[in-house]
């Protein structure tokens, strides 16, 4: 989960640093500077939980295969080729073979071992993986082959993703990470078993260490190290991220056929600003090079408009790379009814926001998946805007003024409890302007919204605590097919899980069970459409609009939107 952007004032001292701090000497004609909203948590990719964190590990670091973010055709990247997929019983092995060139900066070839370890560390029970456990637990075994570069993955669930689970991962350096070899002296069946209440065995123990070892933050910052085509430089917390290109890199050979290896500016500075109108200053002074993803539509349209900076900048607009949308906890006694979701949705003018706040750079969405994609229920209709509607179906499902306030009432569990919603939403920007909006709207159908504004990582507290009623989100996807097990399989709906609405019935969860264990092609893209459509009649949320991506870039770099996040890849990006 991602949230909305704000826009900010602009403090003159901040100017005044910012433009001693990123003049660059003229014969630096190849430094490129990108704008970043906030600062990283961290740059080890295991360790790491934001997204912000993955648009800089994307360039210091390399997986075995990877979605082209151009194309979205899933590649081999370390990976030699496309896996060997091998059948025994009901095990399917994944073979793979690591680029014979591929090495680390030290000189050592980057090897399965170097695979193994990566996922092991990410096993550990001991290590704060964030979530990213939960995904290569289905291995059952790694089998390191006779050549180095060799392994085999094997497993017996039978998941349409298992590939893009196992490859899709940042590898690591074992002799760099784990120099002692702690984790080669455990097996990949240890480790899975281990449980973190176990603190006594010597398997434990051996895991416990490494896990404190590899948690240091030096391991985060000052010695991040990959095998991708930038190296670390220089991190000056809240104000800037420094690479730098490799000299005389093993990849380069790839870099014109893979954009994982691409790398054009000899320095990328990623500048932190979190203010967009610092940001819009700094790139009108030629202080900044890009701004992406986070610029606001209405700055988007303004700035082509100002004479002094559409000479020196372009305006790209590429496919959406997220979606934003209402959650609705459906297991609260306020919103329990469909009827009463329904008529919630009915209160928001889309079409009206989509112009007045996303200036026409947005679709209207009605289900949980990119639009681009082929299993898009194009068939359901929006949802309308109608206030009579939504007083009708509030009637329908029980509630009545009866102390005539304004506010609608009924029983609920033998006390008359009146219709107040609670709306976490961020501070600033869309968020809250979609739900003073609704708040408005709301009010003439008899519904009271009480906004709350909190940062994003408390709002997640209160809905994996399910403490909330309503709350604004919005959601980065998967390039590839979309695994619905998170957000909406009843099994997920568990304190401190992703399924927040508590939406799920042996019906859909039977469905997204086909989806996830499969075969591919019609058959599910079918099941797709059936979840979509008892998404829509549940209601569980009311999703608004995928945003075009915007990306501003100074004319002197030839630069390309991605339909991957973060929707641009600088290291692609070229000196004119």
């Amino acid at each position: 989960m991602y949230y909305f952007f704000k826009i900010g004032f602009i403090p003159i001292a901040f100017f005044l640093v910012l433009s001693c701090r990123t003049t660059q000497p003229k014969d630096s004609q190849d430094i490129i500077t990108v704008r970043l909203t906030r600062e990283p948590d961290q740059l080890n990719p295991i360790l790491s939980s934001t997204a912000v964190a993955a648009t800089v590990q994307n360039l210091i670091f390399l997986s075995l295969m990877d979605y082209d973010p151009y194309t979205q055709r899933y590649i081999p990247v370390l990976a030699e080729k496309q896996s060997e997929i091998i059948k025994k019983g009901n095990n399917i092995g994944y073979k793979i073979k690591i680029l014979n060139q591929a090495q680390w900066d030290d000189g050592s070839a980057v090897t399965a071992r170097d695979v193994e370890f990566t996922l092991k560390a990410t096993l550990n029970p001991f290590i704060n993986s964030n979530g990213k456990r939960d995904v290569i637990a289905p291995i059952d075994s790694i089998e390191l082959l006779k050549d180095p570069k060799e392994l085999i993955f094997w497993t017996d669930d039978n998941y349409f993703l298992d590939e893009q689970s196992f490859t899709n991962n940042f590898i690591m350096q074992e002799s760099k990470y784990d120099s002692a070899h702690l984790l080669n002296s455990l097996t990949w069946t240890e480790l899975k078993n281990m449980s973190v209440k176990d603190t006594v065995s010597a398997h434990a123990k051996i895991a416990m260490t490494f896990a404190s070892q590899f948690s240091d933050p030096k391991y985060g910052r000052e010695q991040t190290s990959g095998n991708g085509p930038y190296q670390f430089d220089q991190w000056v917390t809240n104000q800037y991220i420094k690479l730098k290109r490799k000299q005389n890199w093993w990849g380069n050979t790839y870099k014109d056929s893979i954009v994982n290896f691409a790398n054009y500016p000899d320095e990328i500075v990623y500048r932190i600003i979190p203010e967009e109108a610092n940001a819009i200053t700094a790139l009108k002074e030629g202080l900044l090079d890009v701004i992406a993803t986070d610029i606001s539509p209405a700055m988007f349209n303004s700035l082509q408009e100002d004479s002094s900076i559409k000479s020196k900048i372009n305006f790209i607009t590429g496919p959406p790379i997220r979606y934003v949308y209402l959650a609705i906890n459906t297991k609260s006694l306020l919103l329990d009814d469909k009827r009463t979701r329904q008529a919630v949705a009915h209160l928001l003018d889309l079409d009206q926001l989509k112009q007045n706040l996303f200036k026409g750079y947005a679709q209207r969405i009605i289900a949980p998946f990119q639009p681009a994609k082929s299993y898009y229920a194009n068939d359901l209709k929006p949802i309308t805007f109608n206030i009579a509607e939504a007083q009708n179906l509030l009637t329908e499902s029980g509630w009545k003024d009866t102390n005539h306030d304004g506010i609608v009432d009924k029983p609920i569990l033998n006390k008359i409890k009146d219709l107040k919603l609670r709306l976490f939403v961020t501070p600033g920007g869309l968020s809250q302007q979609v739900g003073i909006h609704l708040q408005e709207q709301a009010r003439k159908a008899g519904i009271e919204i009480e906004l709350i504004t909190k940062p994003i990582q408390l709002i997640l507290h209160q809905l994996q605590n399910h403490d909330f009623e309503l709350a604004a989100l919005s959601d980065s996807q998967y390039p590839g097919p979309d695994d619905p097990y998170g957000f909406w399989h009843s099994a997920s709906y568990v304190i401190g899980g992703q399924n927040y609405t508590g939406f799920g019935s042996p019906l859909t969860d039977s469905i997204i069970d086909k989806i996830r264990h499969g075969e591919s092609g019609a058959t599910r893209d079918s099941l797709y459409h059936q979840l979509q459509s008892a998404i829509y009649d549940a209601q569980p949320a009311i999703f608004l609009f995928a945003p075009q991506n915007l990306i501003a870039v100074n004319k002197k770099w030839s630069a390309k939107a991605a339909s991957v996040r973060p929707g641009y890849f600088v290291n692609d990006f070229r000196r004119k």
